[in-house]
């Protein structure tokens, strides 16, 4: 439970005999000065930390705090609903910029941030484009959490300069998937095929397909972002991708309808953070991405997993624009990939009709490359 537990400033946890121990503990000029404290989520917790605060540095936290500053902001934020009701791996995202606002810009007025100061921060993220991209949104959340509690008028994240990065998930050229789908692993292609034929996110693809959520070859997913419920209709291709991991599957005498089909070369589910080792790996072995970032040239493709899902909704999108009267318009390809707004979820209210749009999609997709030998023909 403690690991989920956002500890403050100089408290550290310690468990021996499978007890959990709480110290407020600081070292100055080679002295270690250590207090115990209660558990942080009992009620005798904030008095004990703030009366060995005010010993050790004379002060409470947050005493001579205006009420409008960031630091109270970060504070106020942290103790929010808003807050606790984040899922852990957002929380944890939160709680890296919530670290950074405080250590920038804690004594500020939070109505003196300008966007040139977030800019800033920003580009001080510059070396990876997705974290930087990904703080940018937490700040502007808890700025934006502020706002009608007087803390700020106006936004300072918005007209931030965003880099493109590899956040910027083009489609891949044909050329580039062919060398993936003909020359690469099976148990990396299983999974970008289905991604490409589905649309959908490498998370759900690689955790969320099972058979438990397929009946009648359509796959009815809950997003894993956004938490849409969608029904995906399978692909010919995917369709023969899942027939080849059921097969393995029943070799190994494995029944549960709940674990994921798509598997490692080892025959595991996979994990997000194995498959993104493996998925960079065979990228490199294909040289379809340089080896260091820095030997990319300009202008070059970036092949990301999520470019196809970008690819799928291109090709989609391309053969709608050619006759959107009959093929739907727009509303097809954000109903595809699960992207429905509130006014679109309105509109396509009745389930039936959102999984009649979506099986007809499929016919609007190409088949991307050679099918593999090893896929069987369905």
């Amino acid at each position: 439970m403690a690991g989920d537990v956002r500890l403050e400033q100089y408290v550290q946890r310690k468990v021996a005999r499978g007890r959990e121990y709480f110290y407020f503990r600081l070292v100055r000029d080679g002295v270690e000065v250590r207090h115990p404290l209660p558990h942080p989520f009992s009620a005798e917790y904030r008095a004990a930390y703030d009366a060995v605060h005010r010993e050790v540095f004379g002060t409470t936290p947050g005493e001579f705090d205006s009420p409008t500053s960031v630091a109270r902001l970060v504070r106020d934020h942290t103790d929010s609903e808003r807050y606790r009701k984040l899922p852990r791996k957002s929380r944890h995202g939160r709680d890296a910029a919530l670290d950074l606002m405080r250590d920038r810009w804690g004594r500020f007025e939070a109505g003196d941030i300008r966007t040139k100061h977030v800019q800033a921060l920003y580009d001080s993220l510059s070396e990876r484009p997705a974290t930087a991209n990904r703080t940018l949104d937490h700040i502007s959340a808890v700025f934006g959490w502020g706002k009608p509690r007087g803390f700020i008028d106006e936004n300072p994240c918005r007209g931030v300069e965003r880099m493109q990065g590899e956040g910027s998930y083009e489609p891949w050229p044909d050329e580039a998937l062919s060398t993936l789908i003909q020359k690469g692993k099976p148990h990396i292609v299983k999974v970008a095929l289905t991604a490409l034929y589905t649309g959908q996110r490498r998370e759900d693809v690689i955790a969320r397909l099972c058979d438990a959520a397929i009946v009648d070859g359509v796959w009815y997913l809950t997003q894993g972002k956004g938490k849409n419920e969608l029904p995906v209709p399978l692909h010919p291709v995917v369709l023969a991708i899942i027939e080849t991991e059921r097969a393995a599957r029943r070799k190994a005498g494995i029944v549960d309808p709940r674990r994921p089909l798509l598997t490692s070369s080892r025959g595991d589910p996979w994990t997000a953070n194995g498959f993104g080792a493996s998925w960079r790996t065979e990228l490199i072995r294909l040289q379809l991405r340089p080896k260091r970032k820095e030997m990319m040239a300009e202008g070059d493709f970036v092949a990301t997993f999520h470019g196809l899902r970008t690819t799928n909704a291109t090709n989609i999108a391309t053969a709608v624009a050619r006759n959107p009267e009959l093929f739907g318009g727009i509303q097809r390809v954000k109903s595809m990939l699960g992207h429905l707004s509130e006014s679109m979820s309105k509109h396509y209210a009745r389930r039936a009709e959102v999984e009649h749009m979506n099986a007809e999609s499929l016919l609007l997709l190409p088949e991307f490359g050679q099918r593999p030998e090893w896929i069987r023909k369905t």
